[in-house]
């Protein structure tokens, strides 16, 4: 309230940690009390960075597809519109072999999210909460850099609670010119996603040049994606009346300075 925002991320538990006590009933209900007192919205819960819903170790799978069943019902019981999950990795080294059928690990990893994403859905069936997909950096084996890869999910699993979290730093990191060529990126994200299923953006500068897979997040408009094109991007007519998360650096020091940033981008009188 005290920075006059209007939608929140947050995470449910530690995000570095498998698992958590339950949340306590009453603590809950004060949480969405006050909710509904700010009259904010969305409430967006980012789940934990531990999760890989594409793993190729059985173990790995089972405890990832576990621990987000675990956090879908947190999200749900907190009353939140939306739980950020990340693509998963595929973690081969090689892009095929001679026993599997001419299929990438890029491919197999597709399989196994859309798989475990689907067992997660069927696990949680009155859930309210919409499980958004977030693209990335595409570095390593991660999946989602492409939109491709993004839209082959979303086909394969055919869930109206699934959903996209659009990230710019990701996206500009994997090739995705937002600086110079933004009609056409969402040109592409239309064709391969469907803009109307963006229901989140994570709004970050980069870091990292275009395509160079590197997920490291800027203040708005002092990285590489810079001032113009984010002045562009908050005021896009596609975009504009979408909910905007700041992930940017530095977030207990620095986060009034980065939305006043782009408060004056979309020409929002500041308050003092």
């Amino acid at each position: 309230r005290k920075l006059d925002c209007n939608c929140l991320q947050i995470f449910s538990k530690s995000p570095r940690q498998w698992n958590a006590p339950p949340l306590d009933s009453l603590r809950v209900a004060d949480f969405r009390a006050a909710w509904q007192k700010s009259a904010f919205a969305p409430l967006v819960v980012h789940d934990s960075y531990l999760i890989n819903l594409a793993a190729p170790d059985e173990t790995i799978l089972e405890k990832s597809i576990r621990a987000m069943i675990d956090e879908v019902e947190r999200a749900d019981f907190l009353g939140a519109d939306f739980l950020v999950t990340h693509c998963g990795a595929h973690l081969c080294k090689t892009t095929a072999s001679l026993f599997d059928n001419g299929e990438s690990g890029e491919q197999k990893g597709l399989k196994r999210l859309a798989e475990s994403l689907k067992r997660v859905l069927d696990a949680t069936p009155n859930a309210r909460v919409k499980i958004a997909l977030e693209n990335t950096a595409g570095q390593g084996t991660c999946l989602g850099g492409t939109f491709e890869h993004l839209g082959e999910v979303l086909q394969a699993v055919s869930s109206d609670r699934l959903a996209v979290c659009f990230d710019t730093c990701h996206a500009y990191a994997a090739g995705h010119d937002l600086a110079n060529d933004l009609e056409n990126v969402l040109k592409n994200l239309d064709e391969r996603v469907g803009v109307h299923r963006v229901a989140v953006i994570h709004l970050n500068d980069s870091k990292g040049t275009l395509g160079g897979h590197l997920d490291r997040h800027d203040h708005i408009g002092a990285g590489l994606i810079g001032h113009e094109a984010m002045k562009t991007i908050v005021n896009h007519p596609q975009l504009r009346d979408k909910p905007f998360i700041l992930e940017t650096p530095e977030i207990e020091t620095m986060i009034e300075t980065n939305l006043q940033t782009v408060r004056a981008l979309r020409g929002e009188k500041l308050k003092k």
